[in-house]
């Protein structure tokens, strides 16, 4: 029986323990190599690549020699964050199958491949489960001064009167707004249902009976914005979304509303978020994703009293990286079977 020669490409989050999985394949056919991306050693340095990789594309990277060095009579590469470049493609004539253990694909250059007839496939519901369990806790920390209180029991102060004292609400009398409606949107209000608060939602790239099926108020995104006391934005960063929120649509929330990023910095305009926060004219924000990464110590987010700040942290999980392998390894056993596979982005 032909062999089907696969590279596994491990670093510091999708470890060599999890890539055993892959091995799994073998009795299926699958001829397997692994290497390792010692470039990306821990999430501290995935954390910059992938940041580098969205802002600046994917020549901003090296190519990781490993990957090179054993790449040539592959017919499927699976990597987490090392690049599958023009370099890596073209060092692969028998490359069929490029996988990326990743919600995204921006180490992968898709248009390069789809000139080969290369299909791109990925893991993109890995950190869903996540960052829907993170966003709704950012909800609850910012709403409740959980983040704050800890910050100022520390420093040694006893706080109990808070700048969003009059607007403190329970979160089943609470309307949780969701722009965009994919694997993580559906997941929030999945949780923020448990919690009895209203749904809405929109998302101009779903039908509206998409929408209401899933058991929530699918609106435009004006009235969103005038009816949330929580907003939340769960879309791609693309050319149609970067800034997709600015200075009219925080104007647009009231005055004691939220607002939740948990995606990415780029949707939103950061100069128009920070003139409605430090005037007051949304309630607060709970931000986990920032323009610049790490955050210097003068930027302007941290001298408000109105917001909860974390370090890019909504989709780490021991179980993201596990998921990422589950759900690549069932499209590789299908290729292999010769079925049709599930998740391909090219």
């Amino acid at each position: 029986m032909k062999k089907t020669k696969i590279l596994l490409v491990s670093d510091g989050g999708v470890t060599k323990a999890l890539m055993q999985k892959m091995y799994e394949l073998e009795p299926y056919g699958a001829e397997i190599t692994l290497v390792e991306d010692t470039d990306m050693p821990s999430m501290g340095y995935i954390t910059d690549r992938m940041g580098l990789l969205e802002r600046e594309g994917i020549n901003a990277a090296p190519s990781c020699e490993p990957l090179l060095e054993n790449c040539a009579d592959k017919e499927i590469i699976v990597v987490h964050v090392a690049s599958i470049n023009r370099e890596v493609i073209a060092a692969s004539p028998n490359l069929k199958v490029a996988a990326v253990l990743r919600g995204g694909i921006e180490n992968a250059d898709a248009p390069a491949l789809k000139e080969r007839g290369i299909k791109l496939i990925n893991a993109p519901w890995r950190s869903a489960d996540a960052v829907a369990d993170f966003t709704v806790g950012m909800m609850i920390a910012e709403n409740k001064n959980i983040a704050r209180a800890h910050k100022l029991l520390f420093e040694g102060k006893w706080c109990k009167n808070y700048t969003n004292q009059s607007y403190i609400h329970n979160m089943n009398r609470s309307t949780v707004g969701i722009i965009g409606f994919g694997y993580i949107g559906r997941r929030v209000a999945d949780r923020a249902k448990a919690f009895g608060s209203k749904i809405v939602v929109f998302d101009p790239f779903q039908k509206p009976e998409a929408i209401e099926r899933a058991g929530c108020a699918a609106l435009s995104l004006e009235e969103l914005l005038k009816q949330s006391d929580y907003v939340t934005i769960h879309m791609r960063l693309s050319d149609q979304t970067r800034e997709y929120l600015g200075e009219k649509e925080f104007s647009l929330m009231k005055p004691t509303a939220y607002f939740i990023n948990t995606a990415r910095a780029g949707l939103v305009d950061t100069s128009a978020l920070l003139k409605a926060l430090q005037t007051k004219s949304i309630g607060g924000a709970a931000i986990d994703v920032f323009d610049k990464e790490p955050l210097s110590q003068d930027n302007p987010f941290l001298k408000l009293d109105n917001v909860t700040l974390t370090p890019h942290l909504a989709g780490t999980s021991c179980d993201t990286m596990r998921n990422s392998v589950d759900i690549c390894f069932e499209d590789i056993k299908n290729y292999i079977q010769g079925k049709p596979m599930t998740n391909i982005s090219n």
